[in-house]
């Protein structure tokens, strides 16, 4: 027994090198693949063989763009879409394909106007000019809105509406109701109330929640539509009752907050959710016009914090008819602002 006990003693141990996973499952004929850490995670580079040509320039094109364009249409930001053009020099030159970008998301044109560049302007304008919709949405309000080029807006809004764009059939119908004057290349618009009841009717017709309200106060007013109150009622209670079932399913629809105060549900009564979830668009314009100055030219801001959009000439937004102090640029933001926080600020003014 103590000489076997010796004799292991006097055996050398010999280390087992134990082999990942994804090594063994990954091997094959010829070159390894080369290992890297990044992010707290591995990633395996492509395999290169002696000529320095990797897997992937073995795929087809065609193959490429498919795949490429899926992932453009899901991309959550747009550094999603950008960094598939620096994975190497085939992906960069594919990575500005048509397809590619007419398919890329809303999301991936979430830039900031703290980030806004020369580099922002010709990617935005490459997506818009291959037929992104979202693309010539977001140029067309930021370029109407904050730069003053009404008429490159106009033409771009006109082309994400004509590809049946809600939200472009919607702003169109608040320019005309509105009209403007001026800017950088002289372009002005006089309102127009029959093409923007128009415009709300497509954008109604689309999901637009707060086109269909707006439609509702055309017909209670006769501002652009023949005057039905029977209409406007049918308008508003199916605008409100829209925003009731999105608001009690938990979705907080265009990031405003719930009323304050318990109340009855009433279907006249909005609540406050219309507007969908921000799009980048205003979100833009919101940051754009905090972070630069506004000028003393006397032209105001929408009260809804959440818009971004400003006069084009004085006096050419609505003001609160208690109060006169607030002004907007639709019902629609109105009727937010009211649910946010002027229904308490409107009354202390009044009562002053």
């Amino acid at each position: 027994m103590r000489t076997s006990m010796e004799n292991n003693r006097g055996i050398k141990r010999q280390r087992i090198a134990i082999v990942p996973l994804s090594d063994l499952i990954f091997q094959e004929d010829g070159p390894r693949r080369k290992r890297i850490c990044c992010g707290g995670g591995s990633n395996l580079t492509p395999i290169k063989n002696s000529s320095n040509v990797t897997s992937f320039d073995k795929l087809n094109d065609d193959v490429l763009i498919s795949v490429l364009s899926k992932v453009s249409s899901s991309a959550s930001t747009p550094s999603d879409l950008i960094n598939i053009l620096l994975i190497n020099k085939k992906f960069s030159k594919l990575g500005i394909d048509g397809l590619i970008l007419a398919n890329a998301s809303h999301k991936a044109m979430c830039v900031r106007a703290k980030q806004w560049c020369e580099s922002s302007d010709k990617f935005l304008s490459r997506c818009a000019d291959a037929g992104n919709l979202e693309a010539c949405y977001f140029l067309g309000m930021i370029n109407f809105h904050c730069f003053g080029n009404y008429s490159k807006g106009i033409t771009l809004l006109e082309k994400a509406a004509t590809g049946s764009h809600a939200e472009a059939l919607y702003s169109l119908a608040i320019i005309h109701f509105n009209s403007c004057d001026g800017g950088k290349d002289g372009f002005s618009y006089q309102t127009n109330p029959n093409t923007a009841a128009n415009l709300c009717i497509k954008s109604a017709k689309l999901g637009n929640v707060n086109a269909l309200r707006e439609l509702g106060y055309c017909f209670q007013s006769g501002f652009g539509l023949p005057p039905s109150p029977a209409a406007a009622y049918r308008l508003l209670e199916k605008a409100n009752t829209l925003d009731l079932t999105a608001g009690t399913s938990g979705t907080n629809l265009h990031g405003c907050h719930r009323r304050r105060r318990s109340r009855d549900f009433s279907l006249l009564t909005n609540y406050g959710y219309s507007g969908r979830t921000v799009h980048p668009a205003n979100a833009f314009m919101v940051e754009w016009w905090w972070l630069g100055d506004k000028g003393e030219d006397g032209l105001h801001m929408c009260s809804n914090v959440l818009c971004g959009r400003r006069e084009t000439r004085k006096n050419g937004f609505r003001r609160c008819s208690r109060c006169g102090i607030t002004v907007y640029c639709s019902h629609a933001c109105q009727e937010v602002h009211w649910n946010m926080e002027h229904d308490i600020t409107c009354i202390q003014v009044e009562n002053a």
